[in-house]
C-alpha cells in the first residue's frame, strides 16, 4: 500500500529535504557588497524611547505654513503649480485639476495633505506625508517619506 502512495509523497518528501538542507555559503563578494542590504521587519517593533524619535525635528511655525505654495510645474517652468493651506486645517490645489487637495494637519516637522483624484480611473484617498526640511517666509522644502533619500519638493510663498 505504500509503495503505490509514495509517488504522491515523493513531492512532499523532496520538499522537506529541501527545507531542512543547510544554507550554501555566501560567496566572501557577496558578503561585503553593501548593494546588499539586509531589511529586518519592524512591523511588531515599538518605539522604546520617544525622545529619541524626535530629536532631530524642525520646530514649525504653523502660522508660516498658512498661504499658497507654488513650484513650476516639471517640463513647463513658466507653469505653476502648488497648494493653499487655510487656517481652518482645509486645503486647496492651484493649477493641478485632478489632484484635489482637502484638508491639511501638522504634527512636530510632519505635514499630512489629505487628496483625492477627480476626472481619472483611479479616485482613491490618499494621505501624503511628507517632513519639512525648511521653511522661512518665502519657501518650503518638503522630503516626501516614500521618496528617494535626497530628493525634495521645493515650493516658493504665492501672494
Amino acid at each position: 500500500m505504500l509503495i503505490k502512495q509514495l509517488p504522491s509523497l515523493l513531492p512532499l518528501l523532496l520538499l522537506l529535504v529541501a527545507c531542512k538542507s543547510k544554507k550554501a555559503p555566501v560567496p566572501e563578494e557577496a558578503a561585503h557588497d553593501s548593494s546588499l542590504v539586509v531589511v529586518t521587519d519592524s512591523s511588531n517593533a515599538g518605539v522604546t524611547d520617544s525622545i529619541a524619535a524626535v530629536t532631530d525635528t524642525l520646530r514649525v511655525d504653523t502660522a508660516k505654513l498658512i498661504g499658497k505654495w507654488i513650484q513650476p510645474v516639471a517640463g513647463l517652468d513658466k507653469e505653476m503649480q502648488g497648494f493653499q493651506l487655510r487656517r481652518n486645517g482645509t486645503a486647496k490645489s492651484i493649477n493641478m485639476y485632478t489632484l484635489v487637495y482637502e484638508k491639511w494637519a501638522l504634527n512636530n516637522d510632519t505635514l499630512f495633505l489629505w487628496s483625492h483624484s477627480e476626472g481619472v480611473k483611479d479616485t482613491a484617498a490618499v494621505i501624503d506625508t511628507t517632513i519639512i526640511r525648511e521653511l522661512s517666509d518665502t519657501s518650503l522644502v518638503l522630503f516626501p517619506l516614500k521618496a528617494a533619500e535626497g530628493y525634495t519638493d521645493r515650493y516658493r510663498r504665492s501672494r
